[in-house]
């Protein structure tokens, strides 16, 4: 039987995204409802893969990361997607229409190892015929401050206010943290004695180094919602180049946008790629009109319809968008050097 979700589930959802490890007694008061119904509700869409938090590095022990284009020999698009999805460096990978068969974001400790993995692996999967890599910049605006819209100004506020500021100061990733970031990749909201286990030290040291890396800015949670539970049927990628004057314009603009959940600045034929969640395709054009007005210096070249997400930011995904499975986005052993990124 198939799970059905109403609104009250939607803006859980949202609340989470805005303080994905708060504890359900203080999300509650925010919601109008009772912990345990929150509690009770969230693990209901956790079970079925319909919602789900993940930790990756950010700021300074951000990846090297590039956006990868993977044209294939016909009928082998799935199989190579399959393949590529289980490699820990292909941190999202989509099926799409257009001029490229798959979409990939493609991340590794330095440009170093990120180049090699492109020439040395993704090159040489059977099936693969063509590879043109854009390495990112930066983030424009990162998925993990995607919202559904469900809370009002008030709820956002509550929230907003129990976020705080964080401050990034010079710090780097140790081992223990990279240990800890990898745990949470699996599950963002794991309490803190499970995730102390998973690395081998105590509850308090856990807090302690975690707090740590919230304030620096080098953690970033994220939560994530199967198309059925968000409503948003259709993924569209534009590709647009804009002049290098305008950026700060584009930064500015971009989040006030309805529908966009990412955009990137990348080096290559384009330099800036946009990720939309939207209805319908019908609101394809609207949204490229829209961006028009607002990015009057955009031109978008190009754009993509997502025909499946198969991994989404270490998720291997099902054909409904559910969570099946955790990749980690860290190898052990890897460590995260400063780069430039997008999730």
């Amino acid at each position: 039987m198939q799970e059905t979700y109403d609104e009250l589930d939607v803006a859980i959802v949202d609340a989470v995204r805005s303080a994905p490890r708060a504890s359900w007694r203080e999300l509650a008061p925010v919601l109008g409802i009772d912990p345990a119904t929150v509690s009770r509700r969230w693990s209901r869409m956790r079970t079925t893969g319909d919602a789900w938090v993940t930790a990756h590095p950010a700021g300074r022990a951000t990846p090297s990361c590039a956006l990868v284009e993977v044209d294939c020999t016909p009928g082998r698009r799935a199989d190579v997607a399959e393949v590529l999805a289980a490699d820990v460096e292909a941190a999202t990978v989509k099926l799409t229409s257009g001029a490229r068969d798959i979409l990939v974001l493609a991340q590794a400790p330095d440009l170093d190892a990120l180049s090699a993995y492109l020439l040395d692996r993704v090159e040489h999967v059977p099936g693969v015929r063509g590879v043109r890599s854009h390495p990112a910049t930066r983030a424009a605006l990162e998925a993990s401050r995607w919202r559904e819209g469900a809370l009002d100004l008030e709820q956002r506020r509550r929230l907003h206010a129990r976020a705080g500021n964080r401050r990034e100061r010079d710090a780097n990733l140790t081992t223990a943290d990279r240990d800890i970031i990898r745990a949470l990749n699996i599950d963002g909201r794991m309490s803190f004695e499970r995730l102390a286990e998973h690395v081998g030290l105590g509850p308090v040291v856990v807090r302690r180094r975690l707090t740590r890396l919230e304030d620096a800015g080098l953690v970033t949670f994220r939560c994530d919602a199967s198309r059925r539970l968000s409503g948003q049927a259709v993924a569209v990628v534009y590709f647009g180049s804009i002049d290098v004057r305008d950026i700060e314009h584009v930064e500015a603009r971009i989040p006030a946008l309805p529908g966009i959940r990412a955009c990137s600045l990348v080096a290559g034929p384009y330099n800036v790629v946009i990720d939309a969640w939207l209805r319908s395709t019908a609101e394809a054009h609207d949204l490229e009109r829209k961006m028009s007005h607002a990015l009057p210096g955009l031109r978008v070249q190009d754009r993509s319809v997502v025909l499946r997400t198969v991994k989404l930011l270490g998720r291997i995904l099902d054909a409904e968008g559910r969570s099946v499975r955790s990749v980690p986005l860290l190898a052990e052993g890897h460590s995260a050097s400063a780069g430039n990124g997008t999730s």
